[in-house]
């Protein structure tokens, strides 16, 4: 995989070099796929063969982009235990989960996260909108599952998740 890191840039050019590069300097036409984060520029117009190199050279930059991720993360020993935590079985479900028309009756927005806390003096149990954005729940159950098998500790996994952490790049 080519790569060239751009910097800062409100506006990104691709120069005949970069084009060259990637082998897209011979298609009379283009075509700029804008995707959530990313931006993908290929062929218009390609053969069987063609397209089916253009699909495995994006596997294998999603597949990059993911062992980054695993490697980013500690391994799974098991929390130290005998058996694997409750992570790495079964489906992976919101901490709090509460009807959205009481979300909206307390003017939360019906996606937010919530967390909870004990006060053991008065015996109540608060529900407020969590201050992360994303944990496991936000994750495809097949995404998950590949994490599982690749061994990837997901309370770790998780922990970035919620401190948004950089693990790329």
């Amino acid at each position: 995989m080519k790569q060239c890191t751009i910097a800062n840039q409100t506006e990104v050019r691709i120069t005949a070099e970069n084009l060259e590069t990637a082998n897209l300097s011979e298609w009379e036409r283009l075509e700029l796929h804008l995707l959530d984060q990313a931006a993908v520029v290929i062929p218009s117009g390609m053969t069987v063969m063609e397209l089916i190199r253009v699909t495995e050279a994006l596997q294998g930059l999603t597949s990059d982009l993911l062992s980054a991720l695993a490697r980013a993360c500690d391994h799974c020993d098991n929390c130290q235990m005998d058996e694997p935590c409750k992570l790495m079985n079964g489906p992976i479900l919101p901490k709090v989960s509460l009807p959205s028309c009481m979300l909206e009756e307390a003017g939360l927005d019906p996606d937010c996260k919530l967390v909870c806390s004990a006060e053991q003096w008065s015996g109540e149990v608060r529900v407020i909108e969590a201050e992360h954005h994303y944990d496991l729940t936000d994750l495809r159950p097949d995404l998950l599952e590949m994490f599982r098998e690749c061994g990837v500790c997901l309370s770790d996994l998780e922990d970035r998740l919620i401190q948004d952490t950089i693990v790329y790049g």
